[in-house]
């Protein structure tokens, strides 16, 4: 069971023709519903890690990248590392399909944060829905 807020590791994922090995996610929402008439019931994005100041810098120029602090998080494990969430990419996911885990969430300030940077972006949101 997951909700959103909820921070997963998720084993094996598609994004296209590509199947891409155990990665973080930050569920957005976890209500079921239908996009392009497939069915769904999560909807996550990607989080990743700044490996350090220099890549810091680079992915926070881009406007869809929205900067977590490592006190953000409640994770076990925990990395120790701060890092960003790609907002402009919405994954739609069947929980059934995938094998993940819940390992942490997100602290409910900057989760309300999250999602209303998201709601504020004017940029174009992609659906990946190779998942469903």
């Amino acid at each position: 069971m997951c909700k959103a807020g909820d921070i997963l590791i998720v084993e094996n994922y598609k994004h296209g023709d590509k199947l891409i090995g155990r990665h973080s996610f930050v569920v957005i929402n976890d209500k079921d519903g239908k996009i392009s008439s497939l069915d769904y019931d999560m909807v996550c994005n990607v989080m990743s890690s700044f490996k350090n100041p220099q890549q810091r810098e680079k992915k926070l120029k881009f406007r869809g990248n929205f900067e977590v602090k490592n006190g953000d998080l409640l994770t076990n494990p925990n990395n120790g590392k701060d890092g960003f969430v790609k907002t402009e990419q919405f994954y739609f996911f069947k929980k059934e399909k995938i094998d993940f885990e819940v390992i942490g969430r997100m602290n409910p300030e900057p989760f309300q944060k999250l999602l209303k940077f998201i709601e504020e972006l004017n940029i174009p949101i992609e659906a990946i829905v190779d998942n469903l």
